[in-house]
Parts: C-alpha cells; sequence; structure tokens
C-alpha cells in the first residue's frame, strides 16, 4: 500500500457513529444480531470511546441495514442523530468557532480524524458558498448513503451551532432523481433540490457563515485545535489514495494521464497503485470515468459548447465513443442534460 494512504480493513473510523446506526436499526425493529452479521464487529466496542472499526465492517454494517429496513432515506436520518459530540476533540473544536465559517475551516483541516474517506471542499463565489462533497466511494449505495448523511448532518448541525434557521438556497445531488424523492424533499421542506448534477453541494448565501456559534470560546477553540493538531501529528497522513488520483487528473483537465504517469506522480509502481486501489475497491479507470463523468455534466448544464467539443474536453475523440460512454455512466444520454438546463 502507498504510504499515507488507508485500506479497507485497517481500522480508522470511531464506532461511536455507527452506534448510532445500529441504535437506528433497533429502533425499526432489528435486532443487533442481524445488524452485525459478518461484520465481526464486538458489540462492546460501541461503549468503548477509543475503539475503532475498518471500512469493511462499517460497509457491511450499512448494508446490511440498507437491505433489512429498506429505507432509501435512511442516510437523511442518521445525518440528523450525529450530533457533535460524537466528533470528539474536533466536534469541541467546533463547537468554541466564532463563527459558523471558522468551523466550516475548522473542520476542513481536521475532518481525517473522524473520516478520512470523507473529504468537502468549500468555494467561495462571491454572494454565494458552496459546500461541495468530493468524496469517491466506488459502491453505488455506499456513496448515496454517504452523501445523504453529509446534506442532512450540514445542516443541522448548522442550526444548532447557531440557534438559528442556517438553511441552503439550493441543494445540488449528483445522481438522478429517485423514486422516493418526494420524502427527500420533505426533509428538506422549502429548499430546493437539483438532481442530475454534477456534484453533491449545499449552497449557501455568504452571509450566513458568518452567524456567530452560541458557545463560541477563544480559549477553548484554541486549546481544542492544538489537541486535533496534535492527533492528527501522531496519525500521520491519511488522504484517501482515490483523492490523491483524483487531484492529479483535476490538475490538467482534458489530458489525463495514464496510470504509469499517476504511478510516478505518487513516487510508486503501477502494480503498487493498482493494488492500492484495489484494496479500496475501485480502479484507475473508474476513478477516470468518474472525474470524465463529473466535467461532462458540468460542460452539458453550464455552457452551450457541441457535443463534439465537450468529447473533446474530457478525452474523447470520437463523439459517438463519449455518447456511449456517458449513456454507462448516467443512464441518460447527453441530450437530457442539455434539455434540462434549457428548461430550468
Amino acid at each position: 500500500m502507498i504510504r499515507g494512504t488507508w485500506s479497507l480493513n485497517e481500522p480508522l473510523l470511531p464506532a461511536n457513529i455507527s452506534a448510532i446506526l445500529v441504535r437506528i436499526g433497533q429502533g425499526k425493529g432489528l435486532s443487533q444480531d442481524a445488524l452485525l452479521k459478518n461484520t465481526e464487529i464486538d458489540p462492546e466496542a460501541f461503549s468503548d470511546p477509543k475503539a475503532l472499526l475498518t471500512y469493511q465492517q462499517v460497509i457491511i454494517l450499512t448494508n446490511n441495514i440498507l437491505t433489512l429496513s429498506n429505507e432509501p432515506t435512511l442516510g437523511l436520518e442518521l445525518g440528523q442523530a450525529i450530533n457533535i459530540n460524537q466528533y470528539g476533540m474536533l466536534g469541541y473544536a467546533i463547537l468554541s468557532c466564532a463563527n459558523v465559517r471558522q468551523a466550516l475551516n475548522l473542520g476542513l483541516k481536521y475532518h481525517v480524524l473522524i473520516d478520512p474517506a470523507f473529504n468537502f471542499e468549500v468555494i467561495d463565489q462571491g454572494e454565494l458558498t458552496s459546500v461541495r462533497l468530493t468524496s469517491h466511494i466506488p459502491i453505488e449505495s455506499i456513496y448515496n448513503f454517504l452523501c445523504d448523511v453529509f446534506l442532512s448532518n450540514f445542516v443541522s448541525l448548522g442550526r444548532f451551532l447557531t440557534g438559528l434557521d442556517i438553511s441552503p438556497k439550493t441543494i445540488n445531488i449528483n445522481r438522478s432523481k429517485p423514486d422516493f424523492s418526494e420524502q427527500f424533499e420533505q426533509f428538506f421542506a422549502g429548499i430546493p433540490i437539483n438532481w442530475d448534477q454534477s456534484r453533491t453541494e449545499l449552497v449557501f448565501d455568504s452571509s450566513l457563515l458568518d452567524a456567530p456559534t452560541t458557545l463560541a470560546d477563544e480559549a477553548t477553540a484554541k486549546m481544542a485545535e492544538s489537541q486535533c493538531a496534535e492527533i492528527l501529528a501522531r496519525m500521520g497522513p491519511r488522504e484517501g489514495i482515490v483523492v490523491k488520483v483524483r487531484r492529479i487528473l483535476l490538475s490538467n483537465p482534458g489530458h489525463f494521464p495514464p496510470i504509469e504517469t499517476v504511478a510516478s506522480h505518487l513516487a510508486t509502481s503501477t502494480r503498487t497503485l493498482s493494488r492500492s486501489l484495489q484494496e479500496v475497491s475501485t480502479s484507475y479507470q473508474k476513478i477516470l470515468d468518474e472525474v470524465r463523468k463529473e466535467m461532462a455534466i458540468e460542460y452539458l448544464k453550464t455552457s452551450g459548447l457541441p457535443i463534439e467539443e465537450i468529447a473533446a474536453l474530457i478525452g474523447y475523440n470520437d463523439p459517438s465513443n463519449f455518447r456511449k460512454a456517458f449513456k454507462r455512466w448516467t443512464g441518460n444520454p447527453p441530450s437530457y442534460y442539455r434539455t434540462a438546463k434549457k428548461t430550468s
């Protein structure tokens, strides 16, 4: 495995958030034994503040509850149930921040203490600011679940920190509109939701990020952040290999290097890179396809470029091959997104 990355079988995730998921399942009449089947999770881990689980364990647990409950909006429920205390020392640091903007910046810096596969970025667009999920989880059901947790948790934590209705202007979601979209829209009552987007993000009025938090304390914030820095230093670098590969691919859009070049940038061999990606259930081709898909949707929605030019911009010399690939990635032809742009 490449130094500074993680694998599915490495214990990295605090058990307390999975404990909430188990409690939600039990509240729906599911037994703990059924929820933990094949996970090899010791139930005592849920009462141990230092206990860590592997991604493999959490993925199996999540699949178990999704299958047994058959509730597609379960991720929204979990996101709402996670409170600031579940984030440990990072939670105390966030709680003591002066305002929402400072809390977001702290989260950007230390989120790997909670989950190294979870990544987000804050994009300042003047009057608007986007809080954007950038994680790539190669298992669709788990990725969608994580997106839902991300959306509901950010909204609920914003309201908790400030005591105000810190609601986004819009929510953009990087997947097709599902059959249960009405349940989803009821959960975020009054907030416009756009499906079939190139990314999952919350779009806020920038002024809301300056809202003061109710428990701001500069001394406590500094102490807690210092503790976070010490913990992160002991952990060492934990940026996911998928994020590293994506960053290289996005550094020069339209000129995507072969895996050999990417491996060279990461100071490793092609074989080691392929093995490291396999350990987190993905591949170079899957990541490349995801990046191309995001870029293509963005071009289709925000520009008037002809299909031939968009195909070339994401590395396809033959527009027909691009159309076939796009249909495979999204289930829709490129014209679907262009039509949506004209009618929106």
